[in-house]
């Protein structure tokens, strides 16, 4: 799990402050959950992400990190200003992503669930539908009181072949108008409005 490049500009203290959130993850990672079966968990690079929901500061209220893992992204949104939320199907991450965000004293909300909507119809053999992506689990929107219409943001690093499938959920119940911030190893991080 590499947090990614370290890069401070010398006038902001948050991001200052978010390298010791990246490294105390990638600690809580190291210590508590290498070994124990979280292989498929996979770290962004926290700082694009950290530029990228910096620049969005003033255009939308509330975001959602999808798989949310140990809550960075959301913990980042949240001292950003956003009412920030995750949701995540390991209840084991959901209770470290939560000790995690009141360490930083942000106000990230956690719920352990999934993020496909519970009446979501798809067809298992179609293309770009989840490969790894959980789809037993019961969807968190619940936990969270909230709907994902409700969102102005959604925040998710998907498995390359899983793209369209996360597009398509926005699509169905996302809001229109609402952002899709979404994170690729080969690619980066690209921005796209649900239309």
């Amino acid at each position: 799990m590499s947090a990614g490049p370290l890069h401070a500009h010398r006038h902001d203290p948050l991001l200052e402050e978010m390298q010791w959130l990246w490294a105390d993850a990638e600690d809580i990672w190291q210590r508590n959950l290498k070994h124990q079966g979280f292989a498929s968990y996979v770290s962004a690079d926290y700082a694009e992400i950290y530029r990228a929901l910096a620049r969005l500061e003033g255009q939308v209220d509330t975001i959602l990190e999808w798989g949310s893992g140990l809550g960075v992204v959301a913990i980042m949104a949240s001292r950003l200003g956003f009412q920030a939320y995750g949701i995540e199907v390991e209840p084991a991450l959901v209770e470290h992503a939560t000790e995690l965000s009141d360490s930083y004293n942000a106000n990230a909300q956690f719920a352990a669930g999934s993020f496909i909507p519970d009446d979501y119809d798809w067809e298992p053999d179609a293309p770009g539908l989840p490969s790894r992506t959980d789809t037993d689990s019961r969807a968190a929107y619940s936990e969270l009181d909230m709907e994902p219409r409700d969102f102005d943001l959604f925040y998710a690093y998907p498995w390359p072949d899983e793209h369209p499938f996360f597009l398509d959920i926005l699509q169905k119940y996302g809001r229109k108008g609402a952002l899709f911030l979404c994170y690729d190893a080969r690619e980066g991080i690209s921005l796209s409005a649900i239309g």
